[in-house]
């Protein structure tokens, strides 16, 4: 009996115990992200604890540092973003360039440590540059609203990141030129100025922002996530603090909301250095980064003949072989054709075009590279009699870009009926040859010169796969 009662007794509890937990998470959240407004607040209405603090060499050394630290965090999630094609951590790195550059140009500019004056433009420098990131930080937490959003933003980040990168040159050459309105030494505060409009905006930007983070991340919140939606939060917080410290540079007031800046990045560089090293960004990768279906042209290569070569060869020559051929292939395919090297299979090679959704002449692109990859490897071979030769097979069409593992270990793969096409043309294909699908001829330029085969009956498929021998392209697409 005793035990039945504690029985129901603890299952009346553990659900009440639950609710409570459910609403204090929530509590604390609001509870921590208001401390720091109730301290500018209290700063601003008690102005004996205002206090007047100025520093010129701390404030230098202090911005300098975390604006390369800022700096150094937008380069590794634009790293994490160009490899695997995600909108989300590439608009998140803008941000984060935007913010750094900035807090660069307002550190370099401090009066009497590089500059003999103030500069009115190294002066706003950094609220600025917080609106700037703003916008992008909104973006982000919207670019999954529309399907069309992230892969336009991908096929364009090298664009957005220029843009960041001259409208920081073009500001630091109007403030240095003085030309107006920053012709005259301002203050970093906004009230009652234009400053202070954007600063508002800045705000919401960010609200909105950290708002929609939780949203979307709510049931699957993690460490990075929570950083991110403290990050844009407390940011906000520092644009309240842009708009209402006014003319009080150098007060306690004023020394708070940039101690809030440094605090939301030093937030998500602990959050992301805590992340497995090689997938430090992947929590905040967009379900269409996760899996998706692209477009793509996929290229096999295979050395004809290898397994006898390597049969009667010495290992160490078989080893040669195998690091010249692949030394010519992976900075061709990668730097000169824009593709990737998914993998090396023992003496072949798989090669994908376009698996980001930012490559839209990805079949001429596959086209040359596998008659460029022909032309030296069959140069190679002249230059070693005895050693095997090349066949290489190119194939267009829709795949499925999944990932593939989990901590420790996680590849975006290329699966479909055109990843095992691309593989039987190899397959089929002459030694010295290139043989290629008919998605990717009807792809090439006028005057690329192909030779039809007859239909090829090949593993695995019902129908007589379409093939062409392809010779040359035109001299603008070789």
């Amino acid at each position: 009996m005793t035990s039945t009662a504690l029985d129901l007794t603890s299952a009346t509890v553990a659900p009440n115990q639950g609710r409570r937990n459910g609403l204090l998470a929530p509590a604390a959240w609001i509870l921590a992200a208001a401390l720091p407004l109730v301290g500018l607040v209290s700063l601003l209405l008690r102005e004996q604890f205002d206090v007047d603090w100025g520093n010129y060499q701390v404030h230098f050394a202090l911005f300098l540092t975390v604006g390369m630290g800022v700096f150094m965090l937008a380069y590794a999630a634009g790293a994490a973003a160009n490899r695997r094609g995600d909108a989300r951590v590439l608009l998140i790195s803008l941000a984060f360039l935007a913010t750094g550059g900035f807090l660069g140009l307002h550190a370099l500019g401090t009066a009497g440590v590089l500059f003999t004056h103030s500069y009115a433009g190294f002066k706003i420098a950094n609220p600025v540059g917080l609106v700037f990131a703003a916008m992008f930080a909104l973006a982000s937490a919207f670019v999954d609203i529309r399907p069309s959003f992230a892969p336009l933003v991908v096929r364009h980040r090298v664009a957005l990141r220029r843009a960041v990168l001259i409208a920081m040159g073009l500001w630091f050459v109007w403030t240095v030129a003085e030309v107006p309105p920053l012709a005259q030494p301002g203050s970093e505060g906004g009230s009652r100025s234009f400053l202070a409009a954007m600063a508002g905006v800045g705000t919401v930007f960010y609200a909105v922002a950290a708002a929609r983070y939780w949203y979307v991340y709510r049931e699957r919140i993690g460490l990075l996530q929570a950083s991110v939606i403290g990050c844009f939060v407390l940011l906000a917080e520092a644009m309240v603090g842009v708009a209402l410290t006014g003319e009080r540079a150098w007060h306690a007031s004023w020394w708070e909301w940039h101690g809030l800046i440094v605090l939301a990045y030093a937030l998500v560089s602990y959050a992301a250095q805590r992340q497995w090293q090689d997938e430090r960004f992947r929590g905040l990768y967009l379900a269409t980064t996760r899996a998706r279906v692209e477009s793509v042209s996929v290229l096999f290569s295979d050395l004809a003949g290898f397994t006898s070569f390597a049969e009667r060869a010495e290992p160490a020559e078989v080893a040669r072989v195998l690091e010249t051929y692949y030394a010519a292939a992976a900075p061709l395919i990668t730097r000169w054709y824009g593709g990737d090297v998914e993998k090396f299979i023992g003496d072949g090679m798989m090669a994908t075009f376009n698996s980001r959704g930012d490559t839209a002449d990805h079949a001429v692109r596959a086209a040359g590279a596998a008659l460029a990859l022909q032309r030296d490897v069959t140069r190679i071979a002249d230059a070693h009699p005895g050693w095997p030769r090349l066949r290489v097979g190119v194939n267009t069409g829709e795949a499925v870009v999944r990932e593939m593992g989990g901590d420790g270990f996680v590849a975006y793969v290329v699966v479909g009926d055109t990843v095992n096409t691309a593989s039987r043309l190899e397959s089929e294909a002459p030694v010295g040859g290139v043989l290629i699908g008919a998605a990717t001829r009807r792809a090439l330029p006028e005057g690329s010169i192909v030779e039809a085969t007859p239909p090829l009956r090949v593993k695995g498929k019902h129908e007589a796969v379409e093939a062409y021998l392809l010779h040359t392209l035109p001299a603008s697409h070789a």
